[in-house]
């Protein structure tokens, strides 16, 4: 496993929770990784906050108008370097292991889209968001051709 993966964080005014997102993507078991944080033209301290994080892995791209997360996501993929794309949200965290899974399953399964739980805390509650315990292949052609 050597492919390195571009992680996309779209953020906007998220200097309170920005920081945290991106220490859970450098602390991945899975290393070989860019992280592109890109910034919606945020008017808080969301810049000093990513450039407080000494991180070579780290890019940080500043907007100069507001455009929308699809938008900096879309910046984000034309910024990257790597062959795989992972986008988490400025205001959530990954589990340590997550990019080594999905990368464990795309490469047994050889495919080419792997999408995975996700938990909602709230008040010391944790509450599955999706409860897919098996994997399921679908063809890339069928998800463009799906009606």
């Amino acid at each position: 496993m050597n492919e390195t993966i571009s992680v996309v964080i779209p953020s906007y005014n998220r200097a309170t929770l920005i920081g945290r997102a991106i220490e859970s993507v450098l602390q991945q078991t899975y290393s070989n990784i860019e992280i592109i944080v890109v910034d919606d033209a945020s008017t808080d301290e969301t810049e000093s906050v990513v450039k407080r994080i000494k991180n070579d892995k780290l890019h940080y791209i500043k907007l100069k108008k507001n455009g929308g997360a699809c938008k900096a996501r879309n910046v984000g993929i034309r910024a990257s370097k790597g062959e795989y794309i992972a986008f988490l949200d400025s205001d959530d965290i990954w589990n340590t292991d997550k990019l080594e899974k999905q990368m464990k399953i795309l490469q047994e399964k050889k495919a080419k889209v792997v999408a995975c739980n996700g938990w909602y805390e709230k008040a010391n509650t944790k509450r599955l968001i999706a409860n897919r315990q098996d994997i399921e292949i679908v063809d890339f052609n069928d998800l463009l051709n799906a009606k």
